[in-house]
């Protein structure tokens, strides 16, 4: 009994041993099987998104697109001016003196040479007289020298002419004796309306004293500032629209008469003159006007403002070349009503992407589902799809 004990102990063990080799045979076909599945399924997961990577590429993207046409951009521009009578002044004497008599009325219509004011003239006068005396004592006494030269020839021709010498200046002192007079007196210029004098009969005023004012109301003149941009579209002869600030329903009409030469460096712009008509004399100088004035500063390319995307390097549109997606920089001048005028290396008639545009991608197959690109409805524009409203004034 003693030596069979050893026996079955070793029996035991080899069974023992031969069992755990054949689990650990099955654990390892067991985890080589589950390595090959996962190797099959990462293959086949592979294989399928390279399939639906290929589709994506070669997949057509249905778009809306419409043609790129030309269009003005007409802007109005308004500005604040204060209106001057078209003929003004500031009347000043033309000599010191006492004020002999006023003659104006306050906001009284004169005629051009009415006499205004006079001031003190019996110097003048006198002078006046005393010119005309010796001028025609020098006159008469050439008369006299050629009378006794046609009838007795004995004067000597350089007595005649000092004689002739003399009654010349006679005559020049008698214009500038008549000259002196007249500047005792101040006459209207001009045909217009006269302000308020602060001068009386029996003051004395020197040539320093503002006498009173003389406008020509029946036009005003406002000057207002125009942008540099505008340089050779506003010229005159160009309409403009004028209202009060306190009458803005009461529309007045206009043009432009001049135009500065010269740009304001501080302002950038420019000042132009219109004109208003006044003849009801229901406007006054010293009036602020607003001024508004349609300039085209010219054609540019026109699409939907929603065909315009963003991107880093700024603003671009994407544009269907052979049914291919090309992208176009562009570059954007303003924004109206439903569209953007751009400026862009694209020919008229391109057509642009309006819908579907997140989905295009560079060289990707376009379908375009507007049914006015194709056949003959290919010429139309973008101007003549918009509604006839929002062509009208894009300003």
């Amino acid at each position: 009994m003693a030596f069979a004990s050893p026996m079955v102990s070793t029996t035991s063990l080899y069974l023992r041993i031969k069992r755990r080799g054949r689990m650990a045979a099955l654990v390892c076909v067991t985890v080589m099987g589950t390595l090959v599945t996962a190797g099959c399924s990462d293959r086949a997961n592979n294989s399928y998104n390279g399939a639906e990577g290929f589709r994506q590429r070669n997949s057509v993207t249905n778009v809306v697109t419409e043609a790129i046409a030309e269009q003005p951009l007409i802007e109005t521009i308004q500005a604040v001016g204060t209106a001057r009578a078209v003929h003004s002044v500031v009347l000043y004497p033309e000599a010191a003196g006492i004020v002999r008599a006023v003659y104006l009325n306050a906001n009284t219509w004169v005629d051009a040479g009415d006499t205004l004011l006079e001031l003190d003239n019996r110097d003048e006068r006198l002078a006046v007289e005393l010119a005309e005396v010796q001028l025609a004592d020098a006159e008469r006494l050439v008369r006299r020298y050629k009378q006794v030269n046609l009838e007795t020839t004995n004067l000597p021709e350089s007595q005649i002419d000092a004689a002739i010498a003399t009654a010349d200046t006679a005559r020049i002192t008698l214009d500038q004796a008549r000259v002196t007079l007249d500047r005792r007196f101040i006459r209207a210029p001009f045909a217009g309306v006269v302000g308020i004098t602060e001068i009386d009969s029996g003051d004395r005023i020197d040539t320093s004293t503002q006498v009173t004012t003389l406008d020509d109301r029946s036009q005003l003149l406002v000057n207002f500032v125009v942008p540099e941009v505008y340089v050779g579209k506003i010229l005159p002869g160009t309409a403009v629209d004028v209202r009060l600030w306190d009458r803005a329903d009461q529309p007045l009409s206009g043009k432009i008469i001049a135009v500065d030469s010269r740009i304001d460096p501080t302002s950038r712009g420019f000042t132009a003159r219109a004109s208003i008509d006044n003849t009801s004399d229901a406007y006054r100088p010293g009036m602020a006007f607003e001024i508004s004035v349609r300039a085209e500063r010219g054609a540019f390319k026109a699409v939907p403002d929603v065909a315009v995307q963003w991107g880093a390097d700024g603003a671009y549109i994407w544009t269907s070349m052979d049914g291919k997606a090309v992208r176009q920089d562009v570059q954007l001048v303003k924004r109206i009503a439903g569209e953007i005028l751009i400026e862009a290396d694209v020919p008229l008639g391109t057509r642009v992407v309006t819908e579907g545009v997140q989905a295009v991608r560079a060289g990707a197959t376009l379908k375009d589902l507007n049914p006015l690109s194709g056949g003959d409805d290919t010429s139309r524009t973008a101007a003549e799809l918009r509604p006839a409203s929002d062509a009208l004034n894009n300003g």
